[in-house]
């Protein structure tokens, strides 16, 4: 019990965490937006551009192999290659001089953007797939489930099966009499 309430305190911590950043991001990039200059003389131009290569190398390569190897982090790793090719193709596409820009815009439309949207779409579905279906707490009450035309699932009590014999009997065991409604004596 106290180890689920601790986990609880983390996610919530992390929640705010990030709404807090979130909203944080929002005046910065007003301020970016007013005061950056047009161009910007950058400096390790080469290793910035290389290094990042390299990590889309990296990350492409242990996709591949998770999904060989039917691992687990298959979903972690497609979803960070798919987000590495998005940022690989604005760069590319935003710093490209006037020689170099529909080369970069062929590679990203062609080949870079289809395949962030293959990498990031498929995670998507996958995660959709192997999560919980939606909670008790998402509707949180029989008549709200029952506005949205949502189902809710039977109680225990009322589920009744019909055994071999032809009885329906209850989740809690006992027999209630024959399928057709009639009584059947017990020899």
């Amino acid at each position: 019990m106290i180890r689920s309430r601790r986990l609880v305190q983390i996610r919530r911590i992390r929640e705010w965490l990030a709404l807090c950043a979130a909203i944080a991001l929002v005046p910065w990039t007003v301020y970016l937006g007013l005061t950056l200059p047009q161009s910007y003389s950058a400096q390790h131009w080469q290793a910035t551009w290389v290094g990042f290569d390299v990590l889309l190398l990296a990350f492409m390569l242990s996709t591949a192999v998770l999904g060989f190897i039917h691992h687990h982090l298959l979903t972690l790793f497609a979803f960070a290659t798919g987000v590495l090719l998005l940022c690989d193709a604005w760069f590319d596409v935003l710093t490209a001089k006037r020689g170099d820009f529909l080369v970069s815009v062929l590679t990203a439309v062609l080949g870079e953007l289809p395949l962030a949207s293959v990498l990031i779409v498929g995670t998507l579905r996958i995660a959709r797939l192997q999560g919980p279906p939606f909670s008790r707490t998402w509707w949180p009450s029989r008549a709200r489930r029952r506005a949205a035309g949502v189902r809710s699932a039977p109680s225990r009590r009322s589920v009744r099966r019909i055994d071999a014999a032809g009885f329906t009997t209850s989740a809690a065991g006992g027999r209630s009499g024959r399928n057709s409604g009639a009584t059947r004596s017990q020899p």
